[in-house]
């Protein structure tokens, strides 16, 4: 015979049932007083101890209340020796008047007041909706836990990690292992995360990268937070915005994935993969739909070639796409303001604006430009330089041209004109064609004496030099001027109008390209601070 026993609609049993679970609850308990689960409905209560032990099972439309919690399934088992209750199937619970809590099970400790859900386990509280397969939530506090894969959704993002948070009171969910969060605009991806699901807000608190859907744009950060309804971005740590062919470093990033532009402050490094060119400074800014960057503050620009490199220093540094090469989508025209100086070890230059032509590497300056090659130092209204390989390279001065070649620390060669167009070999000037006012002043040597000077003027020179020295010279037409013995030089003689020797303003190597108050900075230790009675 069965030991089951069936309390259906019997008004007698009933009331025994429900007075033995009342003088139960008001036994006296030692230690923080605990309120009991109510049961405040089931179709059909049964009891059966073989199954399990001090427990009545509840069938059909149960209805559990704890504190604010109101508590649904199909079926149940209430302990009578403690304030715990297991649920079945269409498992709800309703917290305040935002939270539900659904599952296939349900284990409940009405004294932890926590809740273990399993199975097709959902969420939803405001905005979000959280599923997994298993979590723990804790109804005194309203977080809950995952440990095994869980998925949220929001109204714009989605977020799936196999470890996971929720802080219900401050909208606040902690993802760990494996996080994505999916956005129409992006895809994010971190080991670690926070997620605020009110502000749609995503913290930035371990290695973390975010690449775009519609743009080759990738963000990578250690630190920071991304603003999933705004798509914009603040990076604190290890941040770089990478694109096809530029990457953007700094201390601080702020991104706008909406305007494409990426700002950085603080140690700010520009990298054009592409060109092989790297620009460092204190601020930069990069927009990945013009492709336009600057970086200034302390800027530097470095270009890598297969022999030697390329540094340049001015206030302000500019890349934007060359739009006239149509063969190269690519190709990048750069440009410099202000106190521009560079440096190779076959070339040094100065000037107040410069532009680079990258694909062939041609180089305008502008006011005041020089430029300084071995032993010789160009100078005009403006300079074209063209280095090529093979040579020649080709200096074009347009403006008051003047080439001064050192024959040593006291004597110079001089050539000046209008214009002057200089083919270089092996990093010295070979050929000079000058053009409209065209003066020369040579020393002549005999062996390693020197005899004399010749002082020259033609309205054309053509020039062809050995080791800074001519070994032949055309005039068109038959030039002026003089040949004059060296015991009769004066130093009126000996120069040109226009001639000066710039040489203490050339770069010797990169660190001279900052000016002397920003290396002092530089080379500065810190500040030393005042003493409160100083």
């Amino acid at each position: 015979m069965s030991r089951s026993k069936k309390f259906g609609l019997s008004p007698l049993l009933f009331f025994v049932f429900i007075a033995g679970f009342f003088i139960q609850a008001m036994q006296p308990q030692t230690g923080v007083k605990k309120k009991r689960v109510e049961i405040e409905n089931a179709d059909l209560y049964t009891y059966d101890a073989s199954i399990v032990a001090n427990a009545q099972r509840l069938i059909g439309n149960v209805r559990f209340r704890h504190n604010q919690a109101l508590m649904f399934c199909d079926s149940a088992y209430s302990y009578t020796d403690s304030n715990k209750f297991d649920a079945f199937g269409n498992v709800h619970i309703i917290q305040g008047d935002t939270l539900h809590l659904y599952g296939d099970k349900m284990f409940y400790n009405g004294d932890t007041r926590l809740a273990r859900f399993l199975s097709h386990v959902k969420m939803i509280d405001k905005s979000i909706t959280l599923t997994t397969e298993a979590m723990d939530f804790d109804l005194s506090t309203n977080i809950g836990y995952y440990n095994h894969r869980g998925k949220i959704v929001d109204t714009t993002n989605v977020l799936t990690s196999i470890i996971g948070r929720y802080y219900s009171n401050e909208n606040l969910l902690f993802f760990k292992d494996s996080v994505v969060l999916t956005n129409k605009d992006f895809i994010l991806r971190a080991d670690t995360l926070k997620y605020n699901s009110q502000t749609e807000r995503a913290f930035i608190v371990g290695p973390t990268t975010i690449k775009g859907t519609k743009k080759d744009g990738v963000l990578y950060s250690e630190r920071g937070w991304y603003d999933t309804r705004k798509n914009i971005a603040e990076l604190y740590k290890g941040s770089k915005i990478t694109t096809k062919s530029q990457i953007l470093e700094g201390d601080t990033l702020f991104y706008d994935r909406a305007t494409g532009n990426g700002r950085g402050k603080h140690r700010v490094t520009l990298r054009d993969t592409t060109n092989k060119i790297l620009i460092k400074g204190k601020f930069g800014v990069y927009n990945e739909t013009s492709k336009i960057a600057f970086v200034t503050d302390s800027a530097m620009f470095i270009q890598f070639g297969k022999k030697d490199t390329m540094y340049m220093h001015a206030d302000t540094l500019r890349t934007k796409p060359d739009t006239t090469d149509t063969k190269n989508k690519d190709a990048k025209y750069f440009m410099a303001y202000r106190n521009v100086r560079f440096h190779k070890p076959d070339l040094q230059g100065k000037c107040d604006s410069l532009g680079y032509k990258m694909v062939d590497s041609t180089m305008l300056m502008f006011y005041d430009p020089m430029v300084w090659s071995v032993k010789n130092q160009m100078t005009a209204d403006k300079i074209q330089f063209v280095s090529k390989q093979p040579d020649p390279s080709i200096a074009n001065l347009d403006g008051n041209a003047f080439i001064v070649m050192a024959e040593d620390s006291i004597r110079f060669n001089q050539i000046s004109g209008k214009s002057i167009i200089g083919q270089i070999f092996n990093n010295k000037l070979r050929i000079a064609d000058v053009n409209g006012n065209s003066q020369t002043l040579y020393y002549l040597k005999d062996k390693e004496k020197y005899s004399g000077m010749n002082r020259l003027l033609s309205s054309k020179i053509k020039l062809h030099l050995t080791e800074n020295r001519i070994d032949s010279i055309r005039f068109y037409p038959k030039p002026e001027g003089k040949t004059i013995p060296i015991k009769e030089l004066n130093e009126e003689d000996k120069k040109l109008d226009g001639f000066v020797w710039r040489e203490s303003e050339r770069p010797l190597n990169p660190g001279d390209l900052y000016p002397i108050d920003e290396k002092r900075k530089k080379n500065a230790g810190p500040v030393r601070k005042p003493a409160s009675n100083e």
